[in-house]
């Protein structure tokens, strides 16, 4: 259960001028000592990520040794429980705004954490599945320190951040819930509504904005001409002259900038349903990557390097690719552009992410058909052979997630930054769902009587390379659609 990570980091704020302040939203610096707050919350992240990521590479593995889960199931229940522990900061954006605050909802989420992760640490140690590792061949007497040493560690790592976050708790800002934005989207379309006969009028200054004159803790956002429908909102009746004052908050009558704001989420939601494929492909590195990996000689260098463990190398090529693209890829473009500035935009990175995507399933349906020629002669490849599809994957990563995140976040209104950063990571949840269910597609189509499919629990007798030419194949589609999608996407304007 993700929820405390992502609202401690991408909570809601208080905004202030400067709109892009980093949000930590809890913190309360004292005039002495005011930096061990961002500490703690560092410590925080630190500590749950080891735990979180401890399970997540490892579950799979697990599933099928200790559980006896095919490896499609076994991949299945594990796109679909990544997908779950990021679903749940959306809800936990919802509380905090709404009902419970930043402080509480981390605090519940946290003991829920916890309790979770010691159940998943004693079903190690259980009779039943020390029995199966026995049975598998691992030593009795080790049975349950192997599997349960490892989530005892994670354990360990989430009750070590449960005691940071409490005992921290004075230098935190404690606010109120502020309520949810919803309220506003939800009186543009039933002013809408109520308006459906009204024609729009052609010039946008005849639409209803709070005036200059009149302080507005937010800023107008300026009017475009799309989802005119919606403009119907902003018609100014005459009903609504004699009943309205100055403010805008009626569900009959709405400003100029909520309805822009509706219609940003409206420009961002074909943008978010392609970052969906995208995830779903990203998913890959905790199921059939894995599972790839294990049906290889698992030495580099005769080295012991378990398949799991290769996430680790991917957080390493993250690093490498963010070098990269400052210190090579952007001062090379610098170089060709006659202006000199020559650093793609938000969208831009997000379509090479998305590109890069593609080429990481390519690259990895090309490593499973060198494997499965090598298993035809009766022999294993390295899994060094992986390391560049993780490579290529990290790519992937940093163009299309890091951009993202920024993108939803400069185009989200004030009001609903934690709304529009929640829904980019949704994204993750919602592609290990997808990934959960081309599985079962795959299982259909591919799985008869005479064939095992693609994904099958020998992986020398099934195809899995196929799978991955598949995903390629939509992620490249998926890149197609994006970049009609942005080539005219209209970017917010803000006025001053």
């Amino acid at each position: 259960m993700r929820t405390s990570t992502y609202i401690t980091s991408h909570g809601p704020k208080v905004q202030d001028d400067d709109s892009l302040q980093l949000q930590v939203p809890l913190l309360k610096h004292k005039k002495r000592g005011g930096s061990k707050a961002p500490a703690v919350i560092l410590l925080f992240e630190c500590l749950e990520s080891t735990a979180f990521n401890g399970i997540s590479t490892n579950l799979v593995v697990y599933l099928e040794t200790v559980l006896h889960g095919t490896n499609l199931a076994s991949a299945s229940n594990v796109a679909t429980w990544f997908g779950t522990s990021y679903l749940t900061p959306v809800f936990g954006a919802i509380i905090a705004d709404s009902f419970w605050g930043n402080y509480n909802t981390i605090l519940v989420s946290l003991a829920v954490y916890l309790l979770g992760m010691m159940l998943v640490t004693f079903s190690a140690f259980v009779p039943t599945t020390t029995a199966a590792l026995c049975a598998a061949g691992a030593s009795c007497a080790t049975a349950g320190a192997c599997w349960g040493l490892g989530f005892g560690i994670a354990t360990t790592c989430i009750a070590l951040a449960f005691a940071a976050f409490v005992l921290a708790t004075p230098m935190y800002k404690r606010r109120m819930p502020a309520g949810t934005p919803l309220k506003s989207l939800c009186q543009v379309v039933a002013a809408a509504c109520k308006k459906i006969s009204i024609k729009v009028p052609a010039e946008a200054g005849h639409l209803y904005e709070v005036s200059d004159k009149i302080d507005s803790p937010q800023p107008r956002i300026a009017h475009t001409s799309d989802f005119k429908f919606l403009d119907k909102a902003a018609i100014v009746t005459e009903s609504d002259m004699e009943e309205r004052p100055e403010a805008a908050t009626s569900w009959k009558l709405c400003t100029v900038t909520q309805v822009e704001e509706l219609k940003i989420l409206l420009r961002l939601l074909p943008v978010w349903i392609t970052s969906v494929i995208v995830s779903s492909a990203y998913s890959q590195m905790n199921t059939t990557f894995v599972q790839q990996g294990s049906a290889m000689e698992m030495t580099i260098l005769s080295v012991p390097v378990p398949a799991a463990s290769l996430v680790s190398f991917e957080v390493i090529c993250v690093l490498t690719w963010v070098l990269l693209y400052n210190k090579v890829i952007v001062p090379a473009l610098r170089s060709f552009s006659s202006s000199g500035d020559g650093e793609p935009s938000q969208l831009q990175r997000m379509g090479a992410g998305r590109l890069l995507m593609a080429l990481t399933m390519a690259v990895a349906a090309l490593v499973e058909m060198k494997r499965l020629d090598s298993a035809a002669r009766g022999e294993e490849i390295s899994i060094a052979w992986q390391l560049p599809q993780y490579f290529f994957l990290a790519g992937g990563e940093v163009f299309c997630y890091i951009a993202q995140l920024e993108f939803f976040f400069g185009e989200a209104p004030d009001t609903m930054k934690s709304m529009c950063t929640s829904l980019a990571l949704l994204t993750i949840a919602l592609g290990s769902y997808m990934s959960s269910f081309i599985y079962a597609i795959v299982e259909a189509f591919t799985a008869t009587g005479d064939s095992p499919g693609w994904i099958s629990d020998d992986l020398n007798k099934g195809h899995l390379d196929y799978f991955f030419w598949a995903m390629a194949a939509m992620c490249t589609l998926n890149f197609v659609v994006y970049s009609g999608i942005v080539k005219n996407y209209r970017l917010k304007t803000v006025i001053s």
